[in-house]
């Protein structure tokens, strides 16, 4: 038989009362829906379409730009002291050329040449004429520093313009240039940003400005993702076109470089020959689908993009229009794996723009191929090469609002300015520069000073410790 125990029960127990909200006078109203365009993409998710809609009200949230990123170098008149490895590297690197003009009639190294090019075009001179001039007001200390040889009173030789076009418009001359530049500029890249992603972009650009007889000379170049050329190759365009150029452009960089690197390149590039050169590199193909393969677009096209959900996209705005991209990717089926064994997946991209009043400026889709498998690269990646290959029209852009090269009328050296121009701008892309024209105008005003320091060649004096 159980114990029992006595308690000690209370007279009144506590009474504990839950606690209820108080209820509103007026309930407040439901969120209101969105405000969207008539049309948007039918893929783009529920987030999506919140986000169009922020951007139709004006930034996207957390996507403005950057604050706290380099945009113009100090303006410092302090001595410089030199980089002597740098500099002997650089130095290297020129000397690496060799000089078709005859030894007896030569006053001039093509590499003191091309390294005083290289440091006017820093300061925003980059012409025969202004790198004439840059040369003509430099120290003579400045022009020792670049291998200046000396005439009879020991001072230093300075071109004019007249040597500048003619020494560096011979085509074998300029093709070296932009060959020893391109290599300088990948080393540097290797050394500031080991272990990156490599995406090379290869697109064409023509030098409206030198134009000779109604034909503008063009120019076929290879960029990578850091803002750096890996390499560049005219293209006659009165014997072919970029096509047969592609493939002697993958040859001029090293194979090392390639080696897992994703290529992109627009419609006229979706060769076979150019994914089987690729692939023997180590590298991944990222090619869209036009006309010039019509067998490859019917196939792609008939696969069952209506039955797939998108699965990423992205809302953007910038330039006075917003653009809403979605894509989806499938497996490629045996008639595309026939003729293109290198295939693993085929992706769909729609692009809507708008304007900032909401207005439809325009859609496209876009078929495309790419090499990559899905374990290394899903749908959001291959948004994000795309994007990344479109980005090569802003280094052009760049090229012709800093340089404005297709207002230059010279047409005695234009492709190895315009390799100047490109090493000039891959190294402001290695100190994240994000305003060149201004970093260029800054330069301009210590020609002899900030100009170094943009290349890397040297840095800012300190003094010594007390």
């Amino acid at each position: 038989m159980p114990v029992m125990c006595r308690a000690l029960v209370p007279e009144v127990l506590p009474a504990v009362m839950p606690q209820v909200p108080a209820v509103p006078e007026f309930l407040p109203a439901a969120p209101a829906a969105p405000v969207l365009p008539s049309r948007v993409p039918a893929d783009l998710p529920a987030e999506g379409r919140e986000a169009l809609a922020a951007a139709l009200a004006g930034p996207v949230p957390g996507a403005q730009r950057k604050t706290g990123r380099k945009t113009v170098l100090p303006d410092d008149v302090t001595p410089l002291t030199w980089d002597d490895v740098e500099m002997a590297r650089f130095l290297g690197f020129l000397r690496s050329m060799s000089d078709r003009r005859d030894p007896r009639g030569r006053r001039l190294p093509l590499d003191y040449l091309v390294a005083l090019a290289v440091a006017a075009g820093a300061a925003g001179d980059d012409s025969p004429e202004a790198a004439a001039a840059w040369a003509a007001a430099a120290p003579a200390r400045i022009l020792h520093r670049l291998g200046a040889p000396r005439d009879a009173a020991g001072n230093p030789r300075r071109p004019d313009a007249a040597t500048f076009s003619r020494v560096l418009g011979d085509p074998a001359h300029a093709q070296q240039a932009d060959d020893v530049l391109c290599a300088w500029t990948a080393a540097r890249a290797r050394d500031l940003r080991p272990g990156m992603r490599k995406h090379l972009r290869v697109d064409g650009k023509a030098l409206r400005g030198a134009a000779r007889g109604g034909t503008a000379p063009m120019l076929l170049s290879g960029l990578w993702d850091d803002g750096t050329t890996a390499a560049q190759l005219p293209v006659n365009t009165r014997k072919e076109n970029e096509i047969p150029v592609f493939r002697d452009l993958l040859d001029k960089i090293p194979a090392g470089d390639l080696e897992g690197a994703v290529i992109s390149a627009d419609q006229m590039h979706t060769q076979r020959k150019h994914a089987a050169k690729i692939g023997k590199a180590g590298a991944f193909f990222l090619f869209t689908i036009g006309g010039n393969q019509q067998k490859l677009f019917d196939a792609a096209d008939a696969l069952p993009w209506r039955a797939l959900a998108g699965e990423a996209w992205t809302v953007d705005r910038g330039h006075g229009r917003i653009d809403a991209r979605t894509i989806k990717t499938l497996p490629p089926t045996p008639e595309i794996l026939k003729k293109w064994p290198e295939v693993r997946q085929v992706f769909l991209v729609e692009r809507y723009s708008y304007g900032t009043d909401g207005e439809l400026l325009g859609a496209v889709a876009v078929l495309g191929i790419t090499s990559l498998p899905p374990d290394q690269a899903d749908a959001a990646d291959l948004l994000a090469y795309l994007r990344g290959h479109w980005s090569i029209e802003m280094h052009h852009y760049a090229r012709d609002l800093t340089f404005g090269e297709d207002g230059h009328r010279s047409a005695t050296a234009p492709q190895a300015f315009a390799a100047i121009r490109n090493a000039v701008l891959g190294s402001l892309r290695l100190l994240g520069v994000t305003r060149i024209s201004a970093q260029i105008r800054t330069a301009g005003r210590h020609p002899y000073q900030l100009p170094f320091q943009l290349l890397g060649l040297a840095g800012l004096w300190t003094p010594p410790p007390a």
